[in-house]
């Protein structure tokens, strides 16, 4: 058996240490590349090689594959920790800029909504010279006066993060009126806008939830009452300003119109990322997930171990 760890070393510090390739390795202990390939992943197994990737966020490995190979997600990050409420959610804006900056690239058009999670990321992204990028406001704006969390502000903000243009919808989330619907999404800027949010190459989005007082609510488009409907009706979280269900349809709402993006937008998308945290959540992103929304998710340890209960 010692002798066994020993050739493992060995072999250990000719890739580790000396910088030899596998091909290397095979000459001087003369056999295959495959099997240098094994006896590396052995040394791994018996913790005689440890690989620590230093990230100023810790994550959680096994978590990320057991919630993307259950919901099929084309990724998954589960952040460490057991922090809760801003400071949970701070720490997945943080990894999901991360993310985000493996994934960007030149002629690129990235989606955003509006809300504290594209907020957090404004200041998180980094700040790098694209080309051909451009950032699209997918639904209408807030209007709540606070210009750190609405739509506009926040595709402005972004934009110049990546050295972009951006896209706005100068409207209201919704509207009470057909005919005011019809005429506002035929003015030509906004129509311009709501086909670029159509086919967005990566969206980063929170993701709403039905079970405490949302934005919409403090930006007086809902009362409490709504929300209750809304729960009453089967409602579990919102996207895009708009209430979807624990399988992912949509609930729609009587005398009101979206001036947005529609939820199959999200399907477009080559990049769904959802970024949320807490168990307070789950319902809504079961929702999202199921409705094939979201393809990818950087959300807690919390919300993770939650989400694989009710797989």
């Amino acid at each position: 058996m010692e002798d066994r760890a020993d050739f493992l070393v060995r072999v250990a510090e000719l890739y580790y240490e000396q910088g030899l390739n596998q091909n290397e390795i095979a000459k001087i202990l003369g056999t295959s590349r495959p099997t240098v390939s094994r006896l590396l992943d052995e040394a791994k197994e018996n913790r005689i090689v440890e690989i620590i990737v230093h990230s100023p966020i810790r994550k959680e490995p096994k978590l990320s594959y057991a919630v993307r190979n259950a919901f099929g997600l084309r990724e998954a990050i589960v952040v460490s920790g057991d922090y809760t409420g801003d400071k949970a959610l701070d720490r997945c804006c943080m990894a999901a800029s991360q993310f985000f900056n493996t994934i960007m690239e030149n002629n690129k058009t990235v989606g955003i909504a509006w809300g504290s999670v594209p907020q957090k990321l404004c200041d998180l992204i980094e700040a790098k010279e694209y080309y051909n990028v451009n950032v699209i406001q997918m639904v209408g704006c807030l209007g709540t006066g606070n210009p750190n969390v609405d739509g506009i502000e926040l595709a402005l903000h972004i934009s110049k993060r990546l050295g972009g243009t951006y896209s706005n919808i100068y409207a209201p989330i919704y509207v009470g009126n057909e005919v005011v619907y019809s005429y506002l999404t035929s003015e030509p800027q906004i129509e311009a806008t709501l086909r670029k949010a159509e086919h967005v190459d990566i969206i980063l989005t929170g993701v709403g939830a039905f079970n405490s007082e949302t934005t919409l609510q403090q930006a007086g488009y809902w009362t409490d009452k709504d929300r209750m409907d809304f729960l009453n009706k089967g409602a579990v979280g919102h996207l895009l300003a708009r209430p979807y269900n624990m399988d992912g349809e949509e609930v729609f709402m009587e005398g009101r119109y979206t001036i947005g993006a529609p939820l199959s937008a999200m399907r477009n998308a080559q990049w769904s990322i959802g970024i949320t945290s807490g168990t307070d959540r789950t319902d809504a992103v079961l929702g999202a997930v199921r409705g094939g929304y979201l393809n990818t998710l950087v959300i807690d340890r919390s919300l993770a171990e939650d989400l694989l209960k009710k797989a």
